[in-house]
C-alpha cells in the first residue's frame, strides 16, 4: 500500500508539474492546439439563428500557433451555436497588454477596461481577436430576422482557478453598469441599410457560464431627438399648475445607497418616442469611486444603476432632459463637468455615454437646465444654464451652442450669468413655441419647522443680457409621499421639469432616497386642462 501511495503521489506531482509547463509564458517547450470554444447564446425571446466572425487582428502567446492556423481575414461561422479558436492555451502578459491598450479609453489616462463587460484590465490572456461580428436575430419584433454587424469585437480568453475564462469586448462598446449591476456591456452595430443597432451582451459573474456570451437585448435605433419641446404658452400653464402632486411610487430602485450620507440629487420623466415613460435619477455614492444614474421604466419593478465615469467625482447635480438626451453636471470642490447621455439605449438597458461631449467649468455645478430656442435671425440654439448653488449668495451661469450640427456636437461658451437668492436644486428651461421666449422655472424647499415648503416659480430669461427679472409668478406646493418631514418628497432632493412631445409641462420631486432598495416616493405636477 505505502508503494501505491508512493506512486499515486508522484503521479500528481508529475502532472502538477506538466501543467505548470503548459500555462509558463515561455511555451516553446511545451504545446498542442486546443479547440477552443465560445458559445452564443440569446435571452428569453430572443433567437440567433446564424453568425460570423471575420478576424482583423490578433494576439496569440508566443509559441502558440506554430503552424500559422490563425490568420487576418479568416472567417469563423458559428457552428452549434459556437465559434471555435484552434489554438494553444498558455496565459501571457504580453497578450493581455495588447488586450488591455485596446478596450479602454474613456476614462484616460487610465487603462481600465472600460470596453469590456468585466470592467477591468486582464492579468494574463492566451488570445485575443479582434474582428467583425455578424448576426441574426430574430424575436417578436424582428420575426424575419434582423441581420447586423458589430465592428470591432473581441473574443479573448484567460483562465480562472481551473477553467478558461472568455472575454468580450469592442473597440466602442461602452460597460455603463455599475458595481451593482451585471457584467454587460452596451455594443454597436449597423444593419445592411446603414441604420444603428444598440445591443447589450452579458459575459461574467453569476449570468452565464466561463465561455457563454448572452445577447440580452438588441434594438434598431431610431432618429435621435435633438431640440426641446415648446409649450403653447408657458405663464398660462404654469399658472394651471395644481397646488397638490399627484403621487407615484417607484419601484425596483437598484443598489444599497446609504441613505445617511447620500441622497437622491436629480430627478427627470423621459418618454421616447413611441411615449413609453422612463425615469432618470442622478443619486450621490460617497462610497464609490463614480457618482450613480439610476434609469428605468417608470412602471414596473426594475430600474438600473449606471456610473457616471469621472473617477472621484461622487456629486451629480440637478439634470433635465432635451429630445433623447439627459444632461448631467457633476461637481467636485470649485469645478464642475457636464456630461451628455443618450436615453435611447435605455431600450436594451443601457445607457450610453457621448464620449465626445465634456463641457468643463470653473465653479461648482448643483443642477442644470437645457434648452434649445430661435433668435430673432431665425438660427438655432442650445442654452444651457449651470447653477453654482451656495445659498442665498447662488450664481447661475448662461452657456449657448449653435444648434446646427446636433446635440452631440454642441460646442458651448459662456455667455453671461446672474445672481440668484434662491439655491434651486432643481430647475428647467423651457421655450414657448410661438414666441421662442425663454422660461426658467425654478424648484425651491425652504427649512418650515421640521420638514420643507415647496415653492415653484416662474422667470423670463433674456436673451440679450441673460439675466432674468423677479418672478412672474410662484405657486406654494403641496408635496406627499415617503418618510414624513424633511425626509420625504420635497424640490430639496431630487426635482425636476419635463416637456413631453405632446407640449405638456410637468414638474416632478422624490423623496431623499429609497432604503436598501425599496419603492421610492414621488410626485408629478401638470397643468390642469383648459377650460
Amino acid at each position: 500500500m505505502k508503494q501505491c501511495g508512493k506512486k499515486l503521489l508522484c503521479l500528481v506531482f508529475a502532472v502538477m508539474i506538466l501543467m505548470m509547463t503548459a500555462n509558463a509564458e515561455d511555451a516553446s517547450t511545451y504545446m498542442t492546439y486546443r479547440q477552443n470554444a465560445v458559445e452564443l447564446t440569446a435571452a428569453k425571446g430572443l433567437a440567433i439563428t446564424s453568425g460570423s466572425f471575420v478576424v482583423n487582428e490578433f494576439s496569440i502567446t508566443g509559441g502558440q500557433d506554430p503552424d500559422g492556423k490563425n490568420q487576418i481575414g479568416q472567417v469563423h461561422m458559428l457552428e452549434d451555436g459556437e465559434f471555435i479558436f484552434e489554438v494553444g492555451r498558455s496565459g501571457s502578459a504580453a497578450v493581455a497588454e495588447w488586450f488591455n491598450s485596446k478596450f479602454s479609453g474613456y476614462n484616460d489616462p487610465s487603462i481600465n477596461g472600460d470596453r469590456t463587460t468585466f470592467d477591468q484590465t486582464a492579468g494574463k490572456l492566451n488570445f485575443a481577436f479582434v474582428g467583425d461580428l455578424s448576426l441574426v436575430v430574430t424575436s417578436n419584433e424582428y420575426p424575419q430576422g434582423l441581420s447586423v454587424t458589430f465592428p470591432g469585437i473581441a473574443f479573448a480568453q484567460g483562465s480562472t482557478g481551473f477553467s478558461n475564462n472568455w472575454w468580450f469586448a469592442q473597440l466602442t462598446g461602452q460597460h455603463t453598469k455599475d458595481s451593482d449591476g451585471p457584467d454587460t456591456l452596451l455594443t454597436f452595430g449597423r444593419t445592411p441599410s446603414g441604420e444603428t443597432v444598440f445591443a447589450s451582451f452579458l459575459r461574467g459573474g453569476s449570468g452565464n457560464g466561463v465561455n457563454v456570451v448572452s445577447l440580452e437585448s438588441i434594438a434598431v435605433a431610431e432618429p435621435a431627438r435633438e431640440y426641446s419641446y415648446k409649450v403653447s404658452d408657458v405663464q398660462s400653464a404654469f399658472h394651471r399648475l395644481p397646488i397638490d402632486g399627484t403621487q407615484c411610487n417607484l419601484e425596483g430602485f437598484p443598489g444599497s445607497y446609504d441613505p445617511s450620507v447620500n441622497h437622491i440629487q436629480g430627478y427627470s420623466l423621459y418618454n421616447n418616442k413611441n411615449n413609453f415613460p422612463y425615469v432618470i435619477l442622478t443619486h450621490s455614492v460617497s462610497t464609490a469611486p463614480y457618482a450613480h444614474i439610476v434609469a428605468g421604466p417608470k412602471q414596473g419593478d426594475e430600474k438600473w444603476g449606471f456610473k457616471t465615469y469621472l473617477e472621484g467625482w461622487r456629486h451629480p447635480g440637478g439634470i433635465q432632459v432635451i429630445g433623447d438626451y439627459v444632461f448631467v453636471p457633476s461637481e467636485h470642490e470649485s469645478s464642475a463637468h457636464v456630461a451628455l447621455y443618450d436615453l435611447r439605449t435605455l431600450a436594451v438597458g443601457e445607457l450610453r455615454r457621448v464620449e465626445r461631449f465634456d463641457l468643463s467649468v470653473n465653479h461648482k455645478a448643483g443642477a442644470l437646465g437645457i434648452t434649445s430656442y430661435k433668435d430673432a435671425g431665425g438660427t438655432e440654439y442650445y442654452v444651457l444654464v449651470v447653477a453654482h448653488l451656495d445659498n442665498e449668495n447662488s450664481v447661475y451661469h448662461v452657456y449657448r451652442a449653435p444648434a446646427a450640427d446636433g446635440i452631440e456636437a454642441a460646442s458651448f461658451t459662456e455667455v453671461g450669468s446672474f445672481p440668484c437668492n434662491k439655491d434651486f436644486q432643481g430647475f428647467g428651461l423651457i421655450t414657448e413655441e410661438e414666441t421662442n421666449d425663454i422660461y426658467m422655472i425654478g424648484l425651491w424647499s425652504p427649512s418650515e419647522g421640521a420638514t420643507f415648503a415647496d415653492y415653484a416659480y416662474l422667470y423670463k430669461l433674456n436673451a440679450e443680457t441673460w439675466t432674468i427679472g423677479e418672478p412672474l409668478e410662484s405657486i406654494h406646493m403641496v408635496s406627499k409621499g415617503g418618510l414624513p418631514g424633511m425626509m420625504g418628497v420635497h424640490f430639496r432632493y431630487g426635482a425636476g421639469t419635463y416637456v413631453d412631445q405632446d407640449g405638456l409641462l410637468t414638474i416632478s420631486a422624490t423623496e431623499r432616497n429609497s432604503v436598501l432598495g425599496s419603492s421610492l416616493a414621488t410626485d408629478d405636477w401638470s397643468p390642469s386642462p383648459v377650460n
